[in-house]
């Protein structure tokens, strides 16, 4: 293998890890709701939070309390 596809293997590899750290490293430091609720962004339904003051991840939007029971 020559220096430019292992440069291109190891350029993507490192790519793959800040998008995978970008969208699910942020988890950590989130209080939880009082009532135990979860908060979705409207936007993109899949980020979600216990945390009613939280922020979406992709766009920045503030995440609001589901409707699903």
């Amino acid at each position: 293998m020559d220096i430019t596809a292992l440069g291109v293997t190891v350029g993507g590899v490192v790519l793959m890890g800040l998008t995978l750290w970008f969208f699910f490293g942020k988890q950590g430091g989130s209080r939880p709701a009082r009532d135990g609720g979860l908060y979705s962004c409207p936007m993109h339904p899949w980020i979600t939070s216990n945390d009613p003051t939280a922020e979406c991840s992709i766009c920045g939007m503030k995440l609001v309390r589901g409707t699903q029971k």
